[in-house]
């Protein structure tokens, strides 16, 4: 074929194949081009699409030289060729190549139609129908793949590739043949699929599978393998858009929903806070009520018998007037008889000591005549221990802690020394037998208990302590000490009013009193007073 277009004064280039063709081109302006279909690397009708594309051979003839041609039964002029000729005996395909160039200086190429030539004397061959039987069947089945297929060479140019593949990289077929693939991509994207086509492994390499790359807007991956005893390279390429972007929507749900659990344990650990708060707070609030409760239940009580010793002392205060009275008047009958007027004298005694009976129960019920001035405790509990000490038996031992430094309080002081009388004295009894020690203790601090009742929680206080380690008081009996005429006494030792009267004195002062008593350990009272405000 070279030496007889050489005869015929051509100068002739030769390519082996459709990627040398292309090289040509570049630097070599033909008059007439002639292509084979069968040729290695890019098909020829797909070699003629792409020359058709090249601006400066546009216009040049293409003549397609096949054996194949009559089983193929090509039409030649719908990939870009002018004309096509049948191979067969060679003098006959030199008739035939004579024969269009006349048709090219003539200008009549055009002429010849859709008709191959040559095809009298060629014959079809068993063999070639079946190669190009499945040759078309395996065009057929990549044109409707699902999966775009690349073929590359071992230096990684494509000389195939189908449909799919060319939508899936936004190109046309004909502007990626023969160029590199890798040039499709860049950066790290590049690096690795050049990699895995220069250094090729006998297994298939599989890239973006689990982290699939974005490109021209689409999520691919792609398994790359080498074709077994050849210098080609298969490239597959999926668009794997839908798969990835619903693993991200699903993703996004999982984190959605791990910040909605997040959220709602949040608000249940919170929620469960409030609700122990609450609990707590609740619980808190019956055991104030039910203080309260036992504290108004006390106050109705002492309230009731007050006003009903109120009315037996006004009674009784005026009949013991009258008993005085008529004492006193036969007192003065009497005078010449010196035994009558002894038993008019202890009558009149006896007299006046129950009036000072009454007079304890006015001061538990609702003192009347009291007098207030600045009290300094230190030196009453000193007056009172001095009032005191005759009686004190000697196993018994009385302790003071007193701070000299406290405030004075506004107080009567008659009544505060009564409190202390009655609270010594009940001490020593409950020690007397076995001895033992009373300790007085007086300090002055903020207000140590928030549940005691003063109008100001955060004014001072004088906390005065009585302690001791005698017998102890049963806890049946605790609640009731404050009680008018409750007591433990036995024989007549008692009536009964000296811790009411107390409770009334302090309670009158602003001020509360409370105990505390273990069998066996001892009893301790302890007073509470507002610290005098000047004025």
């Amino acid at each position: 074929m070279d030496n007889f277009l050489t005869k015929e004064g051509y100068n002739v280039k030769t390519a082996l194949d459709s990627l040398k063709a292309l090289e040509i081109i570049k630097n070599f302006q033909p008059d007439i081009i002639f292509v084979d279909l069968i040729m290695p690397n890019i098909p020829g009708e797909k070699l003629c699409k792409m020359l058709r594309r090249i601006p400066k051979i546009s216009e040049v003839p293409i003549i397609i030289l096949s054996a194949a041609a009559v089983e193929q039964k090509i039409d030649f002029k719908s990939f870009g060729a002018d004309a096509c000729i049948a191979k067969g005996p060679f003098k006959e395909v030199e008739k035939h190549i004579k024969f269009v160039f006349q048709q090219i200086k003539a200008r009549k190429l055009s002429a010849l139609g859709n008709e191959i030539i040559g095809t009298e004397n060629v014959y079809e061959r068993i063999v070639t129908t079946e190669l190009l039987s499945t040759r078309q069947h395996f065009e057929v089945t990549l044109q409707n793949m699902a999966e775009g297929f690349v073929e590359l060479t071992a230096g990684g140019r494509i000389v195939n590739i189908n449909p799919k593949a060319a939508d899936l990289f936004n190109q046309s077929e004909e502007d990626l043949l023969g160029s590199f693939f890798t040039d499709l991509f860049s950066g790290q994207q590049r690096d690795l699929i050049s990699q895995a086509i220069t250094e090729p492994d006998d297994k298939h390499i599989v890239i973006g599978e689990s982290t699939p790359f974005m490109h021209n807007g689409k999520y691919l991956a792609m398994t790359i393998a080498q074709v077994s005893g050849q210098a080609a390279i298969i490239v597959i390429v999926q668009d794997v858009t839908a798969r990835k972007l619903a693993e991200q929507e699903l993703q996004a749900y999982q984190k959605n929903l791990e910040a909605i659990v997040q959220s709602r344990t949040s608000e249940i650990i919170s929620k469960n806070r409030e609700l122990e708060d609450e609990i707590t707070e609740r619980q808190q609030l019956s055991h104030e009520k039910k203080l309260l409760e036992q504290e108004l239940r006390q106050t109705h009580k002492m309230e009731a018998i007050g006003n009903m010793a109120t009315g037996i002392a006004h009674d009784f205060n005026n009949i013991l007037t009258a008993v005085l009275g008529y004492a006193e008047l036969l007192r003065l009958e009497t005078n010449e008889n010196p035994k009558a007027h002894s038993y008019l004298a202890n009558i009149t005694k006896a007299g006046y000591r129950a009036k000072e009976l009454i007079g304890l129960i006015k001061t538990f019920s609702k003192p009347t005549e009291q007098e207030f001035v600045t009290v300094q405790l230190p030196p009453l509990i000193g007056e009172t221990l001095a009032l005191l000490k005759p009686s004190v038996p000697t196993n018994v031992k009385i302790i003071t802690e007193v701070d000299q430094r406290c405030p004075g309080i506004w107080a009567d002081e008659i009544q505060l020394q009564q409190v202390m009388l009655n609270l010594c004295s009940n001490a020593i009894h409950a020690i007397q037998d076995t001895g033992g020690a009373l300790t007085i203790t007086l300090s002055q601090e903020n207000n140590p208990n928030p549940d005691v009742a003063t109008q100001n929680p955060h004014q001072e206080l004088i906390t005065l302590i009585f302690a001791d380690n005698g017998i102890g008081i049963a806890p049946e009996n605790l609640e009731k000490i404050f009680d008018p005429y409750f007591t433990t006494k036995v024989g007549g030792e008692g009536t009964g009013l000296g811790l009411s009267v107390v409770h009334g004195i302090i309670s009158n002062h602003g001020g509360q009193i409370s105990v505390a008593s273990k069998i066996g350990q001892g009893t301790t009272f302890t007073i509470t007073l507002p610290v005098h405000e000047k004025i």
